[in-house]
């Protein structure tokens, strides 16, 4: 499949499906991170939630992130608070956080609405899902590619949302931060295009 994201895809819409470290970096500001690097891979970050924000505005997207993921998502940003001691108060960490748990739940006034409008779908690791890991941690080890078991749950949910939603492979987006996830995933054909926003740089990818 071409490299490109339309960014109008009416009168359907772009698939995102995201993982932990892409997730938990829409809610970390860049002026918080240690070094020069870690700010560019946060702003770059940026630049795609940019865009993915602005196709949810004109409801020209959704976003579905594994459950396993939004644990990851939560623990990244602990540790950045924790550990790594990005966040200088815990006033600055319950920002984020909050902000985080806000953006990906939604209330049941809003699920009562007639016309409600869900931007981010959390996914459960059932059984098909849980079934595939197996056959992908092999596809991905033949061709030399080492990915951890989160990274195995995002490609086999992706997979899940091909054969029981019915989502269009070329309109499936998987956004991720793994490098081996990336270019392992170039080489099984039923998977969908993965991108790292710090190499798939936005204006290269939407079109």
């Amino acid at each position: 499949m071409p490299r490109i994201i339309n960014r109008n895809p009416a009168p359907s819409r772009n698939y995102f499906l995201v993982d932990a470290c892409f997730l938990a970096n829409k809610f970390i500001p860049k002026n918080r991170a240690s070094n020069s690097k870690e700010r560019k891979r946060i702003e770059l970050c940026d630049h795609w939630w940019e865009e993915i924000d602005t196709q949810l505005k004109k409801d020209l997207a959704r976003v579905f992130v594994p459950d396993i993921c939004i644990a990851e998502s939560f623990k990244v940003l602990a540790k950045k608070y924790f550990k790594d001691r990005w966040f200088k108060s815990s006033q600055d960490f319950n920002y984020w956080r909050s902000q985080l748990r806000s953006t990906i739940s939604i209330s049941k006034t809003e699920l009562y609405k007639a016309d409600r409008r869900i931007r981010f779908h959390d996914v459960e690791s059932n059984r098909d899902i849980i079934i595939a890991v197996d056959r992908f941690y092999e596809s991905f080890f033949k061709h030399g590619k080492n990915v951890q078991l989160p990274d195995l749950i995002v490609v086999a949910t992706a997979k899940y949302l091909i054969d029981f939603f019915d989502i269009p492979k070329d309109l499936l987006h998987i956004v991720t931060m793994d490098r081996q996830l990336r270019d392992g995933s170039k080489k099984i054909p039923e998977l969908p295009n993965a991108y790292d926003p710090t190499i798939d740089l936005r204006d290269r990818i939407f079109q």
